[in-house]
């Protein structure tokens, strides 16, 4: 829209001020413009520009949008700015403006529009350091200050914030579903069966059943395989029982059956019994972190869990290098890995440890008891009691003491430990044994991806604790990456020395990892000696080569330069096509004089993880066949989830969506579901149905708390909105848990703004209208008029409103509106009301006579 010029606005302007706009008077366009603060913030912002190309900005308005303090004077617009926190004043009376001690004129470069005063953008740079940059083919600005705008400082502080809350695990919802608990109920199943067939010879098949249950308030599994040659044990079932409450105080973990606990002393079966610890299963990261970097099968999936929560997970490179950094953190903890292979195999290595220390808050007491029966030949009963203290941010001490029936004596053995943190890069442990083992472990991060490592251990006497096997063990690691152009690689260099009373054992190992563009490498060498002269040395090769077309090319050779030479060597072709990969191979092995030549096929359906795999040898021939998946139970509307994953010990939300016409945030018979098509949640992976509507979540891990936000840009309707925009949601074990999300169907207004003039009537831009509810001075909402006096917003929620004309502006532009206020109403409506005609006219106050 073009104005003329403001000869009509004229008498708003000082004597001084007239004069300079008659000089040259111009012509306006008013219209929105994008500003852009250094990518990380932007907002819409209304201004003029002249037709000789110079852009006006209102500072009242800019400074307000970036948190500058700024307000109306006795002589004009006011504040502090910069780091220094200077005063400023923009006085357009006598058209200076003055920061600190400096004074700028600016006589011939503002104008004011409705009561609003507008400075040419190059006054912003030349007075407050504030560069504004703008493209008038898309309507922006680039936005700079030489100094921190405190935008950007509340945004940095903001997400620094975030990010404490985000390890700490402090996350703020809007609504929180807290656990249901439930004496029993029937919720997941995993399944899988395995045959496989030997030419001319023996069959095997055999079928493994995983059941998870809600039992007693908490997660109840039990799992079994059978294998049909061989006569069922009950002995191979794992059967566990595990409550969590985060909340609690004294007792936040328990579980009974089967449990895996570190035992300092050395047993031979698995121990069935009891173990309560109030450590919390949820991840409080501490300072520092170490390293995993081993080796798998090529392009397996890996998953790592802490206090069965997964934290990570990465992929193997085409040579089965896997890396993880792993945060210490608070309290005794757990790790498990997870190997997904990509023809459905899965191997699971729980590594059940302080990892590898333990470190505790200042302040705090950290206990565990356990007690149970060792599934051995004698029955043996075992026990222990530990305790570790934060003396502060840098140390933690613990001791305990553990029995074991089966030991010499008395059977008891008291231990200790303290960890040392001086700073996050260094971590130094202890670990004291009595009649056993004293060890110490030292972990030096020097710089990202660099670390060094020292473990050393000494057993004072030869007893259970390590079956009598060791005297001295020293360990040495250096781990470190490197980087040239496209090539990048990672090293690994080991030493261990194992020492007795008769012998020393040595163990040297080189590893280097490399990728350059499609080609990836690994080359291993292993030393082991008693006396040097008499070394032996392995040494390992592995290239792999991904072709177009997802093909990949995969070869290794093992070779024993003293003596031995080639002992085998190994070449695979794959191509992986959606979700298949097939498969052949070649392995020889050089010293037997025999061979393989395998060929598989895999498939992941959606419910299930299938494979298809045929091996022949000198000796044999064989053909195999796999399938795995699950299948979560009350999924909705009598539904039954069906994943190719593992839904024992995890859980899962049902979102039901509805439109709350009445406001009660329930779901009642009148009401209906809406879709939804997209949502941000932690841990999970929504599944969206048009059918029904309800969205799915499923894989998610029990007893953890789970974040799910949503945006109103979701929704089908412009109208809609959400009640509640994020919800935390307690994961109730082995079942699917319902949350209700109402949505209201808001309603929108539009009028116009009219400014009256020797008897016409025209829009007015920028004037202020406040929405109030109907019997309250509490401001709602807000809105402008735009260039042409349209006035429009939109999120008013059905009640009883009053719209009127800031009075404040009216009083500044000596200015009445007829009428001074309108009252309507906002109608439930699925669709969203509309409300229109809210027509202000605004008319020059007359003097009293």
């Amino acid at each position: 829209m073009v104005f003329s010029s403001f000869k009509s606005l004229d008498e708003n302007f000082s004597d001084k001020q007239k004069s300079a706009i008659a000089a040259d008077p111009l012509i306006f366009d008013i219209f929105p413009v994008n500003v852009i603060i250094r990518g990380v913030d932007s907002f819409s912002l209304d201004v003029l520009y002249s037709d000789t190309g110079l852009l006006y900005i209102a500072p009242e308005d800019l400074f307000t949008r970036l948190l500058i303090p700024i307000s109306k004077g006795t002589n004009g617009l006011e504040g502090i700015i910069g780091d220094e926190q200077q005063a400023y004043l923009v006085d357009f009376e006598k058209g200076i403006i003055k920061v600190g001690n400096r004074t700028i004129t600016i006589q011939d470069k503002f104008y004011m529009e409705s009561g609003v005063y507008y400075m040419q953008s190059s006054l912003f740079a030349e007075a407050f350091g504030i560069s504004l940059d703008f493209n008038f083919r898309s309507l922006s600005i680039k936005l700079k200050g030489d100094f921190e705008l405190p935008k950007l400082k509340r945004i940095r502080l903001e997400q620094m914030r975030s990010n404490i809350k985000e390890i700490k695990g402090e996350v703020i919802a809007d609504t929180v579903l807290k656990r249901n608990y439930q004496l029993l109920k029937l919720g997941s199943l995993d399944w899988s069966v395995r045959a496989s067939q030997i030419w001319k010879g023996k069959t095997e098949n055999a079928i493994g059943v995983n059941m998870g249950t809600e039992l007693l308030y908490g997660s109840a599994a039990i799992s079994t395989s059978y294998n049909f040659k061989d006569k069922w044990n009950f002995e191979d079932t794992q059967y566990n029982w595990n409550w969590v409450d985060n909340d609690e105080t004294w007792i936040r973990q328990a579980q009974v059956g089967k449990i895996a606990v570190p035992f300092k002393s050395n047993i031979s079966g698995q121990v069935i019994g009891a173990t309560v610890r109030n450590t919390p299963t949820s991840v409080r990261k501490a300072k520092g972190s170490y390293i995993i970097n081993e080796i798998t099968d090529p392009n397996w999936t890996v998953e790592l869990y802490m206090n069965n929560i997964l934290i990570d997970f990465t992929t193997a490179d085409d040579i089965g290098s896997f890396r993880f950094t792993v945060p210490n953190v608070y309290g005794f903890s757990t790790l498990t890995l997870k190997y997904y292979g990509p023809a459905g195999e899965e191997r699971i290595e729980e590594r059940q440890m302080n990892v590898p220390y333990t470190i505790v808050a200042p302040n705090e007491f950290d206990y565990g008891l356990s007690a149970g029966i060792v599934q051995d030949s004698l029955k043996s009963r075992i026990g222990v009691a530990e305790l570790n203290y934060g003396v502060n941010h840098f140390i933690t001490v613990g001791a305990g003491i553990e029995y074991l029936s089966s030991t010499a004596d008395s059977g008891l053995t008291p231990f200790a430990n303290a960890t040392f943190q001086p700073s996050s890069k260094l971590t130094v442990n202890w670990q004291y044994v009595y009649g056993g083992i004293s060890q110490a472990i030292a972990r030096y991060n020097i710089t990202e991806g660099v670390s060094l490592s020292a473990d050393y251990s000494k057993l004072t006497k030869t007893d259970d604790l390590d079956g009598g096997m060791m005297s001295e063990l020293l360990k040495l690691q250096l781990r470190f990456p490197f980087k040239f152009k496209q090539l990048s690689s990672f090293f690994t260099v080991d030493y261990s020395q194992l020492s007795n009373e008769t012998f020393n054992s040595n163990r040297f190992n080189l590893g280097i990892t490399s990728r350059y563009k499609k080609l990836s490498a690994s080359l291993t060498t292993e030393m082991n000696w008693v006396d040097i002269k008499n070394a032996s040395i392995i040494n390992k090769l592995s290239l792999a080569y991904r072709f177009k077309n997802n093909y990949l090319l995969e070869s290794s050779a093992t070779y024993y330069p003293i003596n031995v030479g080639l002992t085998s060597y190994y070449i695979a072709l794959s191509k992986r096509v959606g979700k298949s990969l097939l498969q052949t191979s070649f392995n020889r092995e050089v010293l037997s004089n025999d061979y393989s030549l395998n060929l598989s096929w895999s498939h992941d359906f959606s419910f299930a993880s299938t494979s298809l795999s045929s091996s022949h040898s000198k000796k044999s021939t064989s053909l195999a066949m796999q399938a795995r998946g699950s299948l979560a139970f009350g999924a909705g509307n009598g539904s039954v989830y069906p994943s190719r994953n593992s839904s024992v010990g995890k859980g899962g939300v049902l979102i039901y969506p509805f439109l709350d016409i009445n406001q009660n945030g329930v779901f009642d018979k009148e009401e209906h579901l809406v879709q939804v098509s997209a949502l941000k949640v932690t841990g999970g992976k929504a599944v969206f149905n048009k059918k029904d509507f309800i969205v799915r979540i499923s894989d998610l891990p029990s007893f953890t708390k789970s974040i799910i936000e949503f945006e109103d840009s979701d929704l089908g309707n412009i109208a809609w909105r959400f009640k509640h925009k994020s919800y935390e949601v307690l994961i109730d074990p082995n079942q699917f848990k319902r949350l209700y999300v109402p949505i209201i169907s808001m309603g929108e207004i539009s009028g116009t703004a009219y400014m009256e003039r020797e008897g016409s009537v025209e829009g007015i831009a920028r004037i202020l209208i406040n929405i109030y509810k109907k019997g309250s001075d509490k401001i709602v909402t807000k809105t402008l008029s735009e260039f042409d006096g349209y006035i429009y917003n939109m999120g008013l929620s059905p009640g009883e409103y009053r719209a009127c004309v800031d009075q404040k502006q009216l009083d500044n532009l000596n200015l009445i509106a007829d009428p001074s206020f309108r009252y309507f109403t906002i109608q439930s409506s699925e669709a969203g009301d509309i409300v229109d005609g809210l027509d202000f006219i605004l008319r020059e106050k007359k003097e009293s006579p």
